[in-house]
Parts: structure tokens; C-alpha cells; sequence
């Protein structure tokens, strides 16, 4: 009985050691081919979800695939990120092991692009800028109220609008000094904009200080700007914005997507 259980340890090892073999050539395939069909200068990283890989490589039915691509370099962007999840991706195993596979077909496509607060400080010419998705109560007055527009906003019920926390050293009449600003991210024409809304001055030898209105206003003005993050993953429509920890994210979902060399198609 003993070596019977040896034996068939040995047996599932050598299984799980080939299913892991075959996701890692189909994964280095696919990764080839997504490179062309994005035009990035380095493979991407894949990932095929699941197992059995082998399950589903014998149905041409891959249930979860990743993709990532970091410091890709979109206009004066030089640190991208560039993600896309497919639900649902179906192509013919053979064709992808010989290289030869010409389209895929995916349920489901996520597509997103993530912009670092390095690329984003060095544009705006903010120093140590961080980035970090903004307390609820970050839009309230000093005496705590928020409007009713605004709590819906800080609700996140809006996917083309989310409220972000800059942070970074900015200088006022000569002196460099912390700030925080909370600012409104929306989604329009496909680009991300930045609108500063609050301010919070701390300077290291005086505390927390008021700034006159027009000082103010020229901080909250080198906060304001927008991004163009060029195109989503296969040419994805953008639908939504959001907040990371260091980045701000754009992303899209398309349904029934056919990917070939010659572009990418919904219907």
C-alpha cells in the first residue's frame, strides 16, 4: 500500500509538472503575439489561470488570462502600466504551441492603464509626489459639512469620477513646503483631468498655516492639469476612472472581442 501511494504521488508530480510545462509554452506564445498586436517593446507578462491548464487547453478555452505590461511609453509618459484581463479566451491550442495561431475570441475583455505619480510628478513638476485614493470625508468644509453632490461623489457611485489625495512639495514665496491637495479625477474624452479642489499647507517651522486666496490659488493651479493616456488595451472604449496607492487608473470593458493582425473587433 505503501508503494502504491509513492507511486501515485510520483505519477500526479509528473502531471501537475506537465500541465505547468504546456501553460508555460502557451504563455510565452501568447505573450509574442500580444507584444505585435500592442506594439510594445518588450513581451508582456501572461498569465493563464486555472487548473488543470491542460483541461482547458484540450477545449481551446482558456477561463482566465492576464496580461501586464510596465514603463511602456506613451507620448511624454515614460512609466505606463498597461493591464488587461480576458474572460473566456478561446483559440486553438495547436496553432498557439506552433506559433501560428491568427485571431483569438474572449468573452470578456478588462483593459487598463495606470499612470504613476513619478510620470504624473515630472509632468506637472511636483516634487515627491504621492498619490492615494481620498478619505470619504475629504471634500467636507471645516466645519464638516459636504454637499450633497459631492457625497455622492465620495460614494463612488459615478465610475468617471473619483476623489484622489496629492501629496508633494510645492514652493510659496521662496520656501519650499508640504501640501496636500484633494482633488476631483474625471473621465473626459477619453483623457483623465485633474481638478484641485482643497488645499492643506504644513509648513515644517510654522504648522498648519492659511494661505491668502490668491497664493492659494496659484498652488492649487500647478495641481491641475490633464493626462492623455493613450489608448486602452486592443483599443478598448474608456469607461470608468479610479485611485490606486501611487497611481491613477483608466479602464474599460468590452464584451465579445475577436483579436487578429489586423485589429481588434466587438459584436
Amino acid at each position: 500500500m505503501k508503494k502504491l501511494a509513492i507511486a501515485l504521488v510520483i505519477i500526479v508530480g509528473l502531471l501537475v509538472g506537465a500541465d505547468f510545462g504546456a501553460a508555460a509554452i502557451a504563455e510565452y506564445q501568447v505573450s509574442k503575439r500580444l507584444a505585435e498586436q500592442m506594439r510594445l517593446r518588450e513581451n508582456p507578462d501572461v498569465r493563464i489561470n486555472g487548473f488543470p491548464f491542460l483541461t482547458q487547453a484540450i477545449a481551446g478555452n482558456y477561463r482566465d488570462v492576464q496580461l501586464a505590461a510596465n514603463a511602456v511609453q506613451v507620448g511624454q509618459l515614460n512609466e505606463v502600466g498597461i493591464e488587461a484581463d480576458l474572460h473566456g479566451a478561446r483559440v486553438s491550442t495547436a496553432d498557439v504551441i506552433s506559433g501560428t495561431a491568427d485571431h483569438i475570441t474572449v468573452d470578456q475583455l478588462i483593459g487598463r492603464v495606470k499612470l504613476k505619480a513619478s510620470d504624473i510628478a515630472r509632468l506637472i513638476g511636483i516634487q515627491d509626489l504621492t498619490i492615494e485614493p481620498a478619505p470619504k470625508d475629504a471634500l467636507a468644509d471645516d466645519d464638516g459639512n459636504i454637499s450633497s453632490a459631492d457625497e455622492q461623489l465620495a460614494a463612488g457611485t459615478d465610475d468617471t469620477k473619483a476623489v484622489v489625495q496629492l501629496d508633494g512639495t510645492v514652493n510659496i514665496a521662496g520656501s519650499d513646503n508640504k501640501v496636500r491637495v484633494i482633488a476631483v479625477l474625471s473621465l473626459v474624452d477619453d483623457k483623465m483631468k485633474i481638478e484641485p479642489r482643497k488645499l492643506d499647507l504644513n509648513n515644517s517651522a510654522l504648522g498648519r498655516i492659511e494661505l491668502p486666496k490668491l497664493f492659494e490659488q496659484s498652488v492649487l493651479k500647478q495641481f491641475s492639469t490633464t493626462l492623455d493616456p493613450g489608448m486602452l488595451p486592443f483599443e478598448i472604449k474608456p469607461t470608468a476612472v479610479r485611485v490606486e496607492r501611487g497611481a491613477l487608473v483608466i479602464e474599460g470593458i468590452a464584451e465579445n472581442v475577436t483579436i487578429n493582425a489586423g485589429g481588434v473587433s466587438t459584436g
